[in-house]
Parts: structure tokens; C-alpha cells; sequence
């Protein structure tokens, strides 16, 4: 007898920080001339950055505390905390816990960190499904938070235009059987771990004067040991390559056809890498949602944003089937199938607030 629980995402919402790096201002930096190159290529016109007393978990708290609030839910019923972050606030604890004790949740709730970029949002989902699913918890709260605009140097010009911070919460819970998450599939390739890195700052190579030494590439990218290091040709070439089949896999598991698909969510990498993967895969226009201009790659929070966007502007009703797909930093991908279940909370309510309700005081 098949004992296993149905799960899904029940409730989204994010949080973004009111300071803004215009097209303007990197400009003034870079150069016009270079700065219209890269908004051509990444489709990314002004980027979110957080000011230096705020961190990923304060992103994560605010957009945590709003949904726990709008869908009026008994914080005691919330049993597994999962936060998703490469920008942890200390080294020990796990962020995880620090979350806890500001959202006020039971001490019968479990709470730990996935550090994992571009792809941990999917792989948190799938922890929570299966630890709901097995009966060890009831109702989790996945919540990601980045700061990674403080890992880049501030004359990259390959990578600043780029990177923006943000954070989300989104509420998993039990559905109907049918519906939700119908299965997962995850993968990893630790051959590529050097294509994105922060090479200095962990125990392998702690900080010291050698680290912070400037060094600038063949392009006139400037970065120290303690930046975020990009392959730019070669993250590109893994996406390309693992996106498509990853994709048939999970749907050929299911016996889905790709037209059958409603919604293709992708990780907001940049916007010249999704309009060659839709392309590839051939996925029409309107079955994609792109939330990517105005605030940047928010790497780990992509994923969860742009849901959360699309379901707000209507992309999103229940029994349509979503795909989800994260890819990047490890290098690690990862991707679900989701039947948007009947008992999730309508979003509708907030459409008058969406001026202001990613905004609110942390």
C-alpha cells in the first residue's frame, strides 16, 4: 500500500532591496559603449543591491514573515525550515537557525542550511517533498537569500552588470493526490566546480594580503582571490548541454510530452542563455516568464521570483503543469514537474499590493 504523501508549493512570495545599480550608472563605469554591450547580451537593464547591514537572511525573513502573515497560517503547524544560501550570515550556525528563532517557529520544527547557488532552490524542494511525503514533517517553509553583489568585484565588468540580491519564501504542504511535484531529477558534474568560485575565504585557502592582490584578465576584468570567479564560455557550454536532456529525462520518466507543459520556469541566468535554450527546446514565447530586466541574477532567489511573478500575473492556475529547472554553481542542475495544485493560496489578493509588497520593512 502506497503510503507516500503528494506535496507542492501552497504559497510564494519575495523580497528585493529598494537600492538599484542602473544602466546609467554602469556606464559611468565601464564605459557606454561597453555597458550597452553586456544590457544586449544579458537583457539586464538595472539590478536590486542590498545595503551592507543587510543580509541574505534578512531578504529571506521579510518575504518569510509576509507570507506567513498573508495566508494567516498557525507559525506552529510550520515543522521543517530549509534556507537556501551562499551568502550565510556566520560560518557556525547554520542561518537556518537564526531564521527560526526570528519567524518565531515550534522547537519541533527541523532547520538547516543547502548551500548549493543557481540549483538549490530545486534541491530544496525536493528535500522537503520527500521529507514530507515519508510523514517526517507536515509543512515546510523553503525560504533562499543572496547577497552575492558583495562577492564581485566592483570592476568586473563581466559579472557586476550581471549579479543582483534578493531573496524569497515559498510554502510546501500536502495536496491531492495527482497533484504537485511529480517527480524530480538532479544531477551533478564536480569536474566543472572551478567554472564559478570564490576561491579564497573557506578553510582551503583562508583570506591574507596574497588574496586581496588585484589582478585584471585578458578582457580588463578586475578580481582578488576573494571574488567570484566566472567561465563565462564554459558555464554557458555546461547549460546548453545538460538543460535539454535533463528535461526530456524528467518528462519521458512522467510520459509527458513537451506540449504539454503550460509553463517552462528556468533559472534567470542571463537573457541571451534563455532565448538560446528556448530556441533549442523550441518552447513558444508565451509558455516562458522571464523576470530578469529590472532586477538582475539573483542566483539562487531566480527560480522562486520569477514564480512567484508569474503566479501574480496569472501564468499560474490550478492543473497546469509548471517545469522547473535550475542550473549552475558545483556544477549542479536540477528539475521538477509540478500539477499546480487546487488548494494552494490565490495570489490574487495581492495583484493591488504588487507596487509595494516587496518592500516591506525587515
Amino acid at each position: 500500500m502506497n503510503t507516500m504523501r503528494s506535496t507542492s508549493i501552497l504559497a510564494s512570495d519575495y523580497e528585493l532591496p529598494d537600492e538599484v545599480l542602473t544602466f546609467e550608472q554602469l556606464s559611468e563605469r565601464f564605459g557606454a559603449e561597453a555597458a550597452q554591450k553586456v544590457f544586449a547580451g544579458s537583457g539586464i537593464r538595472s539590478r536590486r543591491v542590498a545595503p551592507p547591514n543587510i543580509c541574505g537572511s534578512d531578504l529571506a525573513y521579510a518575504a518569510a514573515d509576509r507570507l506567513l502573515q498573508r495566508c494567516e497560517l498557525d507559525r506552529s503547524t510550520i515543522d521543517l525550515l530549509i534556507f537556501c544560501t551562499q551568502s550565510a550570515d556566520y560560518l557556525m550556525p547554520t542561518t537556518a537557525c537564526v531564521l527560526h528563532e526570528r519567524l518565531q517557529l515550534s522547537k519541533r520544527c527541523a532547520a538547516f542550511d543547502i548551500n548549493l547557488g543557481c540549483s538549490q532552490y530545486v534541491y530544496a524542494l525536493s528535500v522537503a517533498h520527500s521529507m514530507i511525503a515519508s510523514g517526517s514533517a507536515s509543512r515546510a517553509l523553503v525560504l533562499t537569500g543572496d547577497t552575492m553583489t558583495r562577492t564581485v568585484h566592483p570592476m568586473d565588468r563581466s559579472l557586476v552588470p550581471l549579479m543582483g540580491d534578493g531573496g524569497s519564501a515559498s510554502l510546501i504542504g500536502q495536496v491531492a493526490e495527482g497533484e504537485g511535484f511529480l517527480g524530480f531529477e538532479l544531477g551533478t558534474d564536480g569536474t566543472g566546480h572551478r567554472y564559478l568560485m570564490i576561491p579564497a575565504g573557506g578553510f582551503r585557502q583562508p583570506v591574507s594580503a596574497e588574496t586581496r592582490v588585484e589582478v585584471a584578465d585578458n578582457e580588463g576584468n578586475v578580481r582578488t582571490a576573494e571574488n567570484l570567479h566566472m567561465n563565462g564560455a564554459a558555464v554557458f557550454h555546461f547549460a546548453i548541454s545538460v538543460v535539454p536532456p535533463t528535461i526530456e529525462r524528467l518528462l519521458a520518466r512522467l510520459s509527458l510530452r513537451m506540449e504539454e507543459v503550460d509553463l517552462f520556469l528556468f533559472h534567470q541566468a542571463n537573457r541571451f542563455m534563455l532565448d538560446y535554450l528556448f530556441r533549442k527546446l523550441k518552447i513558444p514565447s508565451e509558455k516562458t516568464h522571464v523576470y530578469l530586466e529590472e532586477i538582475g541574477n539573483t542566483s539562487g532567489s531566480t527560480i522562486p521570483i520569477a514564480l512567484t511573478d508569474a503566479w501574480r500575473a496569472g501564468k499560474i492556475r490550478p492543473g497546469m503543469l509548471v517545469l522547473v529547472i535550475g542550473f549552475g554553481v558545483g556544477l549542479s542542475w536540477a528539475a521538477t514537474v509540478i500539477r499546480w495544485p487546487l488548494n494552494a493560496f490565490e495570489p490574487a489578493e495581492v495583484l493591488a499590493q504588487a507596487e509595494t509588497a516587496n518592500h516591506a520593512p525587515i
